[in-house]
């Protein structure tokens, strides 16, 4: 028994040392757990914005898919519309001594989103006014007006331009191609250019 004991005593130390790293490595093995689910978390909270990043993406393809479904068909319908025409066509509509309120209407909203400017004129009552009828034989009275329209740069309209289309033109009833048919089948066209153009533009932006 004092024997056993001798070697109970002499291994003592080693005993506690033995507990001692075993508690270190409990304690270590703590602290790597922790750690493990800590970066769980910020793996699982960067995968939740992923897919959050990656959702607002697809709504926004989504949403301009829509739009170009809407804004597509008025697009071609116009360019159509363009292709109808023939230089004589505008001949006819240049060669207007006093133009119907229509073709008035619709190459003033030409003039208007190509940036031509009407020319102060007195009117009868002596008040002066703006006149773009000068301004639209000179427009129509360009070789290349009608390449000029199929070519429009419509993604940058200035927004004046198209503040002033959306004021003056789009509620009008008598801004409407069937309606306009009525006194030129050239402005018809032209008509249903501005109402594309317009419609574009509400839908890209």
């Amino acid at each position: 028994v004092a024997i056993m004991q001798e070697e109970l005593h002499a291994l003592q130390p080693k005993l506690v040392a033995q507990s001692q790293l075993s508690d270190k490595l409990m304690i270590r093995i703590e602290q790597d757990t922790v750690n493990v689910e800590a970066k769980k978390e910020v793996v699982a909270a960067d995968e939740a914005l992923a897919n959050e990043a990656a959702a607002a993406a697809q709504a926004i393809k989504d949403d301009c898919e829509s739009d170009l479904a809407e804004a597509t068909p008025a697009l071609e319908a116009a360019l159509s519309a363009l292709d109808t025409l023939k230089p004589a066509d505008i001949t006819i509509v240049k060669s207007m001594k006093s133009p119907p309120a229509g073709v008035r209407l619709v190459m003033e909203a030409v003039c208007v989103l190509k940036g031509i400017k009407a020319e102060r004129v007195q009117d009868p009552s002596g008040a002066m006014v703006e006149d773009y009828w000068p301004a639209s034989i000179k427009v129509l009275g360009d070789m290349k007006f009608l390449e000029s329209l199929k070519t429009f740069d419509k993604d940058n309209i200035p927004p004046a331009y198209m503040k002033r289309i959306r004021e003056k033109f789009m509620n009008d009833r008598s801004f409407q191609p069937e309606v306009i048919k009525k006194v030129s089948t050239a402005c018809e066209g032209l008509c249903k250019w501005v109402r594309a153009m317009e419609v574009y533009d509400r839908v890209i932006k």
